[in-house]
């Protein structure tokens, strides 16, 4: 059986660690190839390696921690009792004392660029992989295209102006690489989705293919970027266009989005895939290992399977979030625990959490105290919900609030605020004061989006360029540290700074 090495080199900014490895192929007789890896693979190699480029979305420093920490950050709760040393470096960033040397902020950094460079061989080599089909071809760059897109995404996001690389980087090559404007960057990310949306399907024939990257998921990111730069006009066609596909609508009930039995259904865009009874890891595999949300957001309190619950108690929810609820909002009770809620014959106890309060959206059921750290729950990165809700926002931005806020006969049909609504249990929401809806829109969508993948800190951050919304929501809770322009940004970690100077000059404040 061949065995695959992966031994990844970025930037030359000291991103060697456990998770950054690049692909070397050792034959029986151990002689090691790299250059004619797409030449001379076979179909089942080559979709290995496509799969590799998914991976990083897997890991710890992205969907599996770093990212959803990000709601903690924006001020939704507080790290509990025995996060350990990832979380002092997570409260350092959500009490905004954070420095150039915070681990959390290095892992969101270096994260993505393992899978930058995985996306960025594909897209290099791969017309050279002589036994994949033509059609198999233009679906891998398609792949690559959307996921270098997402990757680049939340780095600009978090980071402004980054290095801006679309090429395979060999030990040859020339590593000091400077920072581009954050206009550069999105120029690439939109092409990218725009490549993307071309070249995949709208669906897949094969069950094996559930997971990929689509057509779908590459509009409804895609909008997502335009609402990020303001380009409402853009948000409103591309959804335009998503919707003509007649794939996405809401789940009946909102919990089955966080159903590992009803994954990647109607309202899923694109989720990170987890599976569990996962006993060798995998780089190459889409599935890839699985989900560490049990062990890092349940409860630390005693279960029916005895003893307690393998985790960390990580995320307390603040009463202000859990106040912020609507009388009747039935997301309320899928996503957040309140006293006396039952589990397995136990109730919540509030005194378990140091707000009261523990996330409950990602709680997996079927998963015990041993392998509280295997969970089979995917993470969702783009929900219809959400494209509904940035449509919603766009219209009413145009002036079109009234048929941003349009009646829905049902969670299937009518204006797209209104079916968030209608799927939730509230009241439909009639007004033609933009400025007035422009704050519905905005709740609405951090209650519904509650900590999946920090939409929240992105939001706050987007909705004005000067950072005073963002300002004033957190000294409101009291977290007066948040101060404009600093806290826009995270820092680039100074270690990679000092391996290369041409990263130079660090964030405003850092």
């Amino acid at each position: 059986m061949k065995k695959y090495i992966y031994i990844f080199a970025f930037l030359g900014l000291s991103l060697c660690n456990q998770s950054c490895m690049n692909k070397l192929e050792i034959l029986p007789n151990d002689q090691i190839i790299t250059d004619n890896f797409f030449e001379k693979g076979t179909a089942e190699e080559i979709e290995s390696g496509v799969n590799s480029m998914y991976q990083r979305l897997q890991s710890s420093y992205m969907y599996n921690l770093r990212m959803w920490t990000l709601d903690i950050v924006a001020g939704e709760g507080s790290v509990g009792n025995e996060a350990g040393g990832n979380g002092l470096e997570t409260t350092q960033l959500a009490n905004f004392i954070t420095t150039s040397d915070n681990s959390g902020a290095k892992e969101l950094w270096r994260g993505p660029w393992a899978g930058i460079s995985r996306t960025n061989w594909i897209l290099n080599n791969i017309d050279d992989a002589a036994r994949v089909s033509p059609e198999k071809i233009v679906q891998y760059k398609g792949e690559a295209h959307f996921l270098r897109a997402l990757y680049y995404f939340n780095l600009v996001r978090l980071f402004g102006d980054v290095p801006l690389i679309k090429t395979q980087q060999t030990a040859g090559d020339d590593l000091q690489v400077s920072r581009s404007s954050k206009e550069e960057v999105y120029e690439l990310i939109i092409q990218d989705l725009k490549d993307a949306a071309s070249m995949l399907p709208a669906q897949y024939e094969l069950s094996s293919d559930i997971g990929r990257a689509t057509k779908g998921a590459s509009l409804g990111l895609l909008a997502k970027v335009y609402l990020t730069l303001k380009k409402y006009d853009d948000v409103i066609s591309t959804i335009e266009e998503l919707d003509a596909l007649n794939i996405y609508t809401l789940n009946r009930k909102y919990d089955w989005n966080f159903d590992y039995l009803r994954e990647n259904g109607p309202e899923s865009l694109f989720e990170v895939q987890y599976e569990k009874d996962v006993t060798t890891y995998s780089e190459f595999d889409i599935l890839g290992q699985g989900g560490w949300h049990n062990d890092y957001m349940a409860p630390l309190a005693p279960i029916a399977i005895g003893g307690r619950w393998g985790n960390f108690g990580w995320f307390a929810v603040y009463p202000e979030f859990v106040n912020a609820y609507e009388a009747g909002d039935l997301r309320k009770s899928v996503s957040v625990w309140c006293q006396g809620d039952q589990y397995k014959g136990w109730a919540y106890d509030p005194s378990v959490s140091q707000t009261g309060h523990n996330v409950k959206k990602f709680l997996c059921e079927d998963i015990g105290q041993d392998r509280a750290m295997d969970s089979p729950l995917n993470f969702p990165i783009l929900r219809y919900a959400d494209v509904l809700l940035m449509y919603a926002e766009a219209l009413n931005e145009k002036g079109r609030t009234s048929e941003a806020c349009a009646p829905a006969a049902s969670y299937e049909e009518g204006g797209p605020l209104n079916r968030v609504r209608v799927r939730a249990g509230l009241p439909e929401v009639t007004t033609e004061d933009q400025a007035e809806l422009r704050e519905i829109i905005r709740h609405e969508r951090r209650m519904e989006l509650a900590f999946e993948g920090g939409h929240r800190w992105f939001d706050l951050i987007r909705y004005d360029e000067n950072g005073e919304y963002a300002k004033k929501f957190f000294h409101s809770i009291g977290k007066t540290n948040f101060t404009t322009p600093k806290h826009l940004l995270l820092p680039v970690p100074m270690d990679d700074i000092d391996a290369n100077p041409n990263l130079r000059p660090n964030n405003p404040g850092y």
